[in-house]
């Protein structure tokens, strides 16, 4: 009986601490943890994208978990039960992202042209050259390539705002269950099971086996968040460190056994991602200490802004300083542009434009 009575309370609690952050989503208020996390996981792109001076080569082999996160989050602010508040959110979601995806695109095609000069867009234009940009997301060019995080995001969303309207997304955790099953398949373990397709021996990163899978999972943990909420923060860190884990010893396994065809993404980054926004969304409260409160207003402008300057600034970085220094640009190219995109964030966070995009 003892034993009954906290666990009684604790559900109760719990319940009260749903509707608690329901109430503070609905307000405006934004999750502190959630701001923290983006931060973070910004460093973590940085390292995946241009590498790390850390010399063993970890950081940069476990930093794969930091997009589907940016996902996870993704689904859990803009998928709410509420099937009304869902389908509004959706719609606001398809319309930033593609004005987002818009200003990139004129940024990039002219930073290209800018340090490559006009022939960097003479692309021929065929009908494979256009499926990998529309349906498998992969930027032609050399500057840009992560252009396809919001371009995914944009055709993940314009699929679950279809299937909202066709009452098919009360069956999403089916087709989440299948959809993580096709991004094994067609991803890490492609060359384990000799997939071909159309001439693909994988399917990169892109709207269906990244960004539609990940925001689905982050509806679930909206769904079932009575559930995390009790969990113990020491155990997600467990969760977390496993996940490192298991995704250094996929990349190593699969290296040595010749498996190896793609190394954009690992089971264990999953595992990483669920554990680190588990983790974070747990405390729905805003904190009360200024630089919680600063970084939890500015979150989505700051992350937002790092994110879309931080790939031409390495290039612009490489440019200025040029070959006699690419040992230098390689180590810590990444880190400085990691660095001058948080300060060009800092000055453009309270820009209209920007605000209008992130907020």
């Amino acid at each position: 009986m003892n034993e009954e009575a906290p666990k009684e309370r604790n559900q109760n609690g719990t319940i009260q601490i749903k509707a608690r952050s329901e109430d503070l989503y609905s307000q405006g208020y934004r999750n502190s943890g959630a701001a923290f996390l983006r931060l973070i996981l910004m460093a973590f792109v940085c390292f995946w994208n241009f590498g790390t001076p850390e010399p063993t080569g970890i950081l940069f082999a476990v930093s794969g978990f930091a997009i589907p996160c940016f996902y996870i989050l993704s689904g859990y602010f803009t998928l709410p039960d509420d099937r009304i508040q869902c389908t509004e959110k959706t719609k606001r979601k398809i319309k930033r992202a593609f004005f987002c995806l818009l200003f990139m695109l004129v940024l990039y095609l002219s930073v290209n042209i800018l340090i490559f000069g006009i022939r960097s867009l003479s692309v021929s234009v065929t009908k494979r050259a256009l499926f990998n940009f529309l349906v498998l997301n992969l930027w032609p060019l050399s500057i840009g390539s992560n252009i396809w995080f919001i371009q995914a995001m944009l055709l993940a969303y314009a699929v679950i705002c279809l299937a909202a309207k066709l009452n098919l997304l009360r069956f999403y955790k089916a087709a989440l269950i299948l959809l993580f099953l096709f991004m094994l398949l067609s991803g890490e373990f492609a060359g384990l099971i000799r997939f071909h397709m159309f001439g693909y021996n994988c399917i990169p990163g892109n709207w269906l086996t990244r960004a539609l899978p990940y925001i689905l999972l982050g509806k679930y943990l909206r769904e079932k968040e009575e559930r995390f909420l009790r969990t113990a923060a020491w155990k997600y860190a467990v969760i977390w460190a496993a996940g490192a884990g298991l995704s250094v010893a996929e990349l190593f396994m699969l290296a040595r056994t010749g498996f190896l065809v793609y190394e954009g993404h690992m089971a264990g980054y999953g595992i990483m991602a669920f554990a680190a926004c588990a983790l974070a969304l747990s405390k729905p409260q805003c904190a009360d200490t200024r630089i919680a409160s600063f970084i939890t207003h500015f979150d989505p402008v700051l992350s937002g802004i790092i994110y879309i300057f931080m790939d031409p600034l390495y290039y612009i970085i490489g440019l200025a300083l040029g070959n006699d220094h690419i040992s230098i640009i390689s180590r810590f190219g990444g880190l400085a542009a990691f660095a001058v995109s948080i300060l060009l964030a800092l000055a453009l966070k309270n820009q209209k434009l920007f605000k209008a995009f992130f907020s």
